[in-house]
């Protein structure tokens, strides 16, 4: 059996978003983030499958090393529960639907919503790459409606679990709505919502290729996290929903698939995206004029 050792490191709360982007976005993260009493610090362990990953954090970061007992390794993979993730200082994602751990979950991250997703067949859990930056986009987005006490409203294209419309609506969005063309996800959306008590979310299946916004409807912020191929075919019909000054949050794009994107949006006027990439991932920000 393969060795698992730990590497950990305690660091200043104003380091926390940079370990935040490097390990809590990743497809299967092994870190955990624990706030130290006091406020001002933090703890991050990283579990590895092998001394070699963890000697290179060590080398990278510093911190300490150890080796993880097997018993206690196979103590944390009989939980068929991930370590809760941390998005800025806002949201806790857990992928427990028991309510006496979420409770509990509460308890430690006061002050933060925590947002319940179980795996399903459905895309969007929190802890890939893609989902995780296009809810820490939410988040710093929506400060400033928050700040400027304006209403605001979001729809998520390829909604999947429903995560980004759950996020949008305990952010405080007056009219949210999502939609995908797969039924299974439309199913877990809604159970997800009703689990969320974010109820008044419309939610709805339907294909993008064949989606028509609403005459006299736009939104304030849409969110598309789905492949390359299908945003490059249909960015014209998401552009014209926009608001103005509307955002745009663009996401599931593969690093080889970045320059096609960017050509398609400037045939609809959007220029000079904020770009974010983590691992092989890309994800944009756009601003409408």
């Amino acid at each position: 059996m393969k060795k698992v050792f730990v590497w950990s490191k305690v660091s200043p709360l104003s380091k926390q978003p940079v370990f935040e982007d490097r390990f809590l976005g990743l497809d299967q993260t092994n870190a955990v983030i624990t706030e130290l009493p006091g406020k001002k610090r933090f703890r991050i362990e990283v579990y590895c499958n092998g001394k070699k990953e963890a000697q290179k954090l060590l080398n990278e970061f510093g911190g300490q090393l150890s080796e993880l007992k097997v018993r206690d390794w196979a103590r944390l993979n009989a939980s068929s529960e991930r370590a809760p993730i941390k998005i800025r200082d806002r949201f806790i994602i857990t992928g427990s639907n028991k309510k006496s751990e979420i409770k509990k979950i509460s308890k430690a991250f006061e002050g933060r919503d925590v947002i319940s997703i179980p795996a399903a067949l459905a895309f969007g859990t929190g802890d890939h790459e893609t989902t995780s930056t296009c809810l820490r986009l939410l988040v710093d987005i929506t400060k400033e409606y928050t700040k400027n006490n304006k209403e605001w409203s979001l729809c998520d294209i390829g909604t999947g679990t429903g995560i980004l419309a759950i996020a949008a609506k305990m952010l405080g969005s007056k009219k949210v709505e999502c939609f995908d063309f797969d039924s299974t996800a439309i199913d877990v959306a809604k159970r997800n919502i009703l689990r969320n008590e974010t109820p008044d979310i419309l939610v709805y299946e339907a294909d993008l290729f064949e989606w028509k916004p609403r005459k006299k409807t736009s939104w304030n912020i849409i969110t598309a996290n789905i492949f390359a191929n299908v945003l490059n075919a249909n960015l014209a019909k998401i552009f014209s929903a926009l608001a103005p000054e509307g955002n745009l949050i663009l996401s599931g794009i593969l690093r080889e698939h970045e320059k096609s994107v960017i050509e398609s949006a400037k045939k609809t006027s959007l220029q000079d995206p904020m770009i974010y990439r983590k691992g092989k991932w890309v994800s944009m920000h756009y601003k409408k004029d």
